[in-house]
């Protein structure tokens, strides 16, 4: 079985999603495929214990007590019987316009199970990048703090971006373009968690 180990929490990737609409809106890019990778679970028991946003909107004794609460559902999601949440793809959807298509993928059966049951309206698959990229590319990608905790990150972000269509947008944290990308990759930045492909290839 498959690891749980993407740790979340509501609201995120709040700024990134609402700059990612900006992007959609100036690329014109209207009625999108979108792939989400990785998007992370909670525990259900948990889910309206962990406070949102960043740790700057908190208390310093808030954000302690949102540690110590990460760290005891980190445990309780392993727990096979135990359902889980999962909160990004609805705040993606949020953002994406109405004709939008959203896969979700996961290597976890239970993370993708959970999200199938959430987000009807969206495809829910587990996918492995380490194998191959998409057959059909997409438009978009967000694949946020997940290559890093992977066995094979170079190979799974090559993959990502051969899946992603030539001027498609790229939501990924700085920590898997700083270590991962290569001669292959080629992108502008537009914001600090958002590329645009701009390569052919």
């Amino acid at each position: 079985m498959s690891k749980l180990s993407t740790t979340t929490w509501p609201k995120r990737h709040r700024q990134t999603f609402n700059q990612l609409a900006d992007f959609m809106n100036q690329y014109n890019i209207k009625s999108p495929t979108v792939l989400e990778v990785g998007p992370g679970a909670t525990s259900s028991l948990l889910k309206n214990l962990l406070a949102s946003g960043e740790g700057e909107d908190l208390s310093f004794w808030a954000n302690r007590l949102r540690a110590f609460l990460r760290n005891v559902d980190s445990l309780i999601r392993h727990i096979p019987f135990v359902d889980l949440h999962s909160f990004e793809p609805g705040e993606l959807l949020d953002v994406l316009p109405a004709d939008a298509r959203l896969i979700v993928s996961d290597i976890n059966p239970r993370v993708i199970k959970a999200i199938a049951k959430q987000y009807p309206q969206a495809d829910a698959r587990v996918i492995d990048f380490a194998d191959s990229p998409m057959k059909e590319p997409v438009d978009i990608i967000v694949c946020l703090c997940v290559i890093v905790r992977t066995s094979a990150p170079k190979t799974i972000f090559k993959n990502l971006y051969d899946s992603l269509k030539p001027g498609g947008l790229f939501v990924i944290d700085n920590r898997s373009i700083t270590n991962f990308s290569d001669s292959f990759c080629v992108m502008e930045r537009l914001a600090p968690q958002i590329w645009r492909k701009t390569g052919n290839s």
